[in-house]
């Protein structure tokens, strides 16, 4: 992959286009000028390059150190459109473009992909697969950038621990070096993780299932039930007289059913008779009189003359005696239909009763009812004995499949892991071998690293043996430099789909000697080396011994946004 051209656009116009080189790219300020090389953007290249791979914004505009926003840049990034873009081939040498608005609004910070606005899923899902190789869950793009975009003083000073962002687990950092170490698919150490799991989960229930199986000899009382169950059967299935007993059983219990739902229907019938009886009668009474009285009372009351008001009444009483009539008629229409339902279901429970009868008669000669009543729940409740039991089997054989399924998968991805982990153990030899040579031509002592991998978890410990250099000095940087510049010479030599730029910012504190050094090897190495520093750190002739790597050079009259 490459690293082509950065662009910056204000308002719709071009205001910077940055283009990289194939080895070494240095960002630096004006040399022989009377200004100051201080604050005039040297770091802001390299924090929008984050922020493209998803970074945040508060590095281009906040301060460092006093975390205060710098008042032209933040008018800047509101009152204006602010785009920058970064144009690239991918892994697989296709032509791309990265796109995002700089602006301290979240909502107004854009997604956009090859001149298309997508979401931040489709866009991170993009970049992670052309530049980083990655189509698994883990590592994350926010996890990579910091190794690939040293941008702050943690990951200058931070050889293997150089994301500072929260919740970084000791998982988080293996996961990162396996892949920067070759592991291609990282969810194989999820997956076969989850199978052990399962595994142990099955293995567990099925000793559990063997154990019971064992000390309740499941098997030899399954055959028991079993023999038990046809030899009731067999009682009741023999027939005398071509007569099959148990279908005789099987007829008296469905009438019985049948009995009790008639039964049910009687009753509910009988109250309903009742009820409409008992309502013909109160219809029937001379409701007219009671009427009247119940009328004068109310006039009464309401000191209301009855001359006034007798037509009305009149009136009122002839309606009244049609309702009365109309709904006797109604009464005695129903009353008539549910004792036909009546008849008909007395005079079926009466048949269902003889039939009965005879079915009890049929059975006399051969066996009593409570023999075989005793022998049909002795049969139903071997028959629930023997379900349980044969569950028991059912699930310890369930489990077998699946434990043997799931052994099998185990078997299968171990194969994979074992590939993946092969891989991981070739390239960090590789990387031994490159470290060591960088660091003793740098400053004559071999440094020693390590992943310490655990082959069986599938998990690493990164190291650094950094007996020369201090946490925080010049040493420390060098330290960080070599070790990408090692990384990124092991990615080319063997031709591991990773990615093979890095950029460096602020190597002022980095002794001059090792900073000719480290730039004569970005020269010659096959990956491109993106670094920052002050101009004031070359003396003449290495100012113009490494002038044409200069990609941006800026000054107090012409700071990064040009404002």
């Amino acid at each position: 992959m490459k690293l082509l051209r950065f662009l910056l656009e204000i308002d719709g116009k071009k205001i910077r286009e940055i283009p990289f080189f194939d080895n070494l790219n240095i960002i630096t300020s004006k040399k022989n000028s009377d200004a100051s090389g201080n604050s005039v953007g040297k770091s802001t290249l390299g924090r929008i390059l984050d922020y493209l791979f998803d970074g945040s914004i508060k590095p281009i505009y906040i301060d460092e150190e006093f975390q205060t926003p710098k008042q032209e840049i933040e008018q800047l990034l509101t009152t204006s459109e602010v785009y920058v873009s970064l144009e690239y081939l991918g892994l697989d040498n296709q032509y791309n473009i990265i796109k995002r608005r700089l602006s301290t609004n979240v909502d107004l910070q854009d997604y956009i992909l090859n001149g298309e606005e997508v979401t931040s899923k489709e866009y991170n899902a993009h970049i992670m697969g052309s530049i980083f190789n990655v189509y698994s869950a883990k590592p994350t793009l926010r996890k990579l950038a910091p190794k690939f975009f040293r941008t702050t003083q943690h990951r200058m000073t931070k050889t293997v621990n150089f994301d500072n962002g929260r919740n970084v687990s000791r998982s988080d950092i293996s996961t990162v070096f396996l892949y920067l170490f070759n592991f291609n698919d990282t969810e194989i150490l999820t997956k076969v993780h989850k199978l052990k799991t399962t595994i142990k989960g099955y293995e567990r229930n099925l000793k559990a299932f063997n154990s019971v199986i064992s000390q309740d000899k499941i098997v030899s009382s399954i055959t028991s039930i079993r023999r038990e169950i046809a030899k009731l059967e067999r009682s009741l299935l023999s027939s005398e007289k071509g007569i099959d007993k148990l279908e005789i059983v099987s007829k008296i219990n469905a009438i019985d059913d049948e009995q009790n739902t008639l039964s049910d229907e009687i009753l509910s019938l009988d109250l309903k008779i009742k009820n409409i009886i008992e309502t013909k009668k109160i219809l029937s009474n001379n409701e007219q009189v009671y009427l009247l009285s119940e009328l004068q009372s109310i006039y009464e009351y309401a000191s209301v003359k009855i001359e006034s008001t007798l037509e009305d009444y009149r009136q009122a009483l002839a309606f009244h005696n049609h309702l009365l009539s109309t709904k006797l008629e109604f009464v005695s229409h129903g009353l008539i239909n549910l004792q036909e339902e009546h008849e008909k279901a007395t005079v079926r429970f009466a048949q269902l009763n003889n039939q009965k009868h005879s079915l009890f008669d049929e059975l006399k000669s051969k066996k009593k009812i409570e023999e075989i009543s005793d022998a049909m729940k002795e049969i139903g409740k071997l028959d629930k004995e023997l379900a349980k039991l044969t569950a028991i089997i059912d699930k310890k054989d369930d489990i077998d499949s699946r434990l043997f399924s799931e052994r099998k998968n185990l078997t299968e991805l171990s194969g994979e892991l074992e590939a993946e982990l092969t891989n991981v153990a070739s390239f960090e030899q590789k990387f031994i071998d490159n470290f060591k040579k960088y660091t003793h031509d740098f400053y004559g002592v071999e440094y020693k690293f390590s992943l310490h991998l655990d082959q069986e978890k599938g998990e690493c410990i990164p190291h650094v043996d950094d007996v020369e250099s201090n946490n925080e000095g010049g040493l420390k940087r060098l330290e960080v430099v070599t070790f990408d510049l090692a990384y990124i010479k092991t990615v080319c030599d063997l031709k591991a789909l990773r990615p093979n730029f890095v950029l460096h910012d602020s190597i002022d504190e980095i002794d001059i000697q090792h900073v000719r050094k480290v730039f004569d090897e970005s020269i010659k190495l096959p990956g491109q080396h993106i670094v920052s520093m002050l101009s004031d750190k070359l003396n003449h002739e290495d100012y113009q011994k490494y002038k044409p790597h200069i990609i941006l050079e800026l000054s107090q009259s012409n700071k990064f946004f040009k404002i």
